[in-house]
Parts: C-alpha cells; sequence; structure tokens
C-alpha cells in the first residue's frame, strides 16, 4: 500500500526526537504502532491535520511532502475530529514545502478544513488578506487565533461582524 500525505516537523527540520529528516527514503523496523511511545513515521493525509501534531507548536513548523508505503497502520482522533492519520514502515520526504505551497493548498480547502488550518498555522497579515472573506465562520478563526480577538465568538461581536458584512455588500 503507498499513501501520499504531509508530515510535519519543528522549524529547524527536527522530527520529535530532534533526528533531521532531509529529502530521502526512511525505514523503521519492529511493530509499527501509534503514540508518543510508538513505532514508525507518523503522517496525515491531509495537512491541515498534520499542523495538529507539529514538534514545535502547532503554529510554527514545516511541512514535508511524503510518501508512506510498507506496514501503514491508518488511525483517527474522532474526539478531536481528526481523520485519515497513519504510521508508516516507510516513509519517503517528497520535498518540503515552500509557504507560498502550503498557503496555496490551503486555500483551496472547504469551510472546515480550513479553519483547522487557520487555527493551526502562524499566517502572516498578507496571507489573512487571501483568507479573509472566503467563509464567515473562516473571518471569525482569523479574528481569534491570528488577531487574538478573544471576543470573536461572543453574540455581540459576531453580530456587529455581520452588520459590518452587509454594509460591504451594499
Amino acid at each position: 500500500m503507498i499513501i501520499e500525505g504531509y508530515k510535519s516537523f519543528a522549524l529547524d527540520g527536527t522530527n520529535k526526537y530532534g533526528k533531521i529528516m532531509p529529502v530521502g527514503h526512511y525505514h523503521r523496523d519492529g511493530e509499527i504502532k501509534f503514540g508518543i511511545n510508538g513505532n514508525g513515521y507518523h503522517f496525515a493525509k491531509y495537512i491541515e491535520d498534520t499542523l495538529r501534531y507539529s514538534t514545535n507548536g502547532i503554529r510554527n513548523c514545516l511541512v514535508a511532502q511524503v510518501i508512506g508505503s510498507g506496514t501503514i497502520l491508518e488511525g483517527e482522533d474522532e474526539y478531536n475530529g481528526y481523520h485519515d492519520l497513519y504510521v508508516a514502515s516507510d516513509i519517503e520526504i517528497v520535498k518540503y514545502l515552500e509557504r507560498e505551497e502550503i498557503i496555496d493548498i490551503a486555500l483551496k480547502l472547504d469551510q472546515v478544513k480550513m479553519k483547522r488550518f487557520i487555527r493551526d498555522f502562524n499566517l502572516t497579515n498578507e496571507e489573512i488578506a487571501l483568507f479573509e472573506g472566503k467563509y464567515f465562520d473562516v473571518d471569525l478563526v482569523i479574528d481569534y487565533y491570528d488577531r487574538h480577538i478573544k471576543e470573536a465568538y461572543q453574540p455581540e461581536y459576531i453580530t456587529r461582524k455581520i452588520a459590518q458584512i452587509r454594509k460591504r455588500e451594499r
């Protein structure tokens, strides 16, 4: 079986064990299993899901395009809504994505996935402008996580935000 996906790394390119993993193929012997004390190479099918498991805090990371192969286990974190998570005996790091590539992928996501991406990725002001207006809920996520407006989910704030949007649309 072969599964394409994404894997996150600390900003210095290291995994959670401090190992630098340049582009290339890696193999792990032994029983493959999930978890902190598991064995194998963890990755996610979708870019927004791999951000949740970044080794350097979810908002500051590198993202690699990967191909998992060999023995592969599929898992999910149903409680938090993460699906299509994998651990594999073999992983190929195809390339590390440039920031622009990551943003291009994220701009094509549906509303739910885009909200998750924005929550877990540290956007610049220029990048925020690309996402604004895509979906109302996305604007609230931007306000809360990137602009640090803590009342973004309060009814009064939402009412004001809706009024601003209606005024712009006229």
